[in-house]
C-alpha cells in the first residue's frame, strides 16, 4: 500500500501535491467529509474501497481537515 500524495486548499481549490500509479492500493487518515472524498475522488480517479480491516494504532492529521483520527481507508482505481 501506498500514502496519497498531499492535498492543498488555496482560495477554496484543491490540488494534489503529487500523482497517483495505476495498479497501487493508496491508504490514509480520513475523518473528513463526503465533500472532501469527493475532491479526492476526482482529483485522483481513485475511488473509496472503505474503511480497512485495522485502524491506525495511534492518531494521525486526517488527509483533508487536518483532525486526529484512527480511521484508515483504502482507494485504489475501479476497473
Amino acid at each position: 500500500m501506498q500514502p496519497l500524495p498531499a492535498f492543498t486548499e488555496a482560495d477554496g481549490q484543491w490540488s494534489m501535491d503529487g500523482e497517483v500509479k495505476d495498479g497501487h492500493i493508496y491508504e490514509l487518515a480520513f475523518n473528513g467529509s463526503d465533500a472532501h472524498a469527493e475532491v479526492i475522488e476526482r482529483t485522483t480517479g481513485l475511488s473509496f474501497l472503505g474503511d480497512a480491516t485495522d485502524p491506525y494504532e495511534s492518531e494521525r492529521p486526517c488527509h483533508m481537515t487536518g483532525e486526529m483520527t484512527t480511521r484508515r481507508v483504502l482507494l485504489a482505481k475501479s476497473y
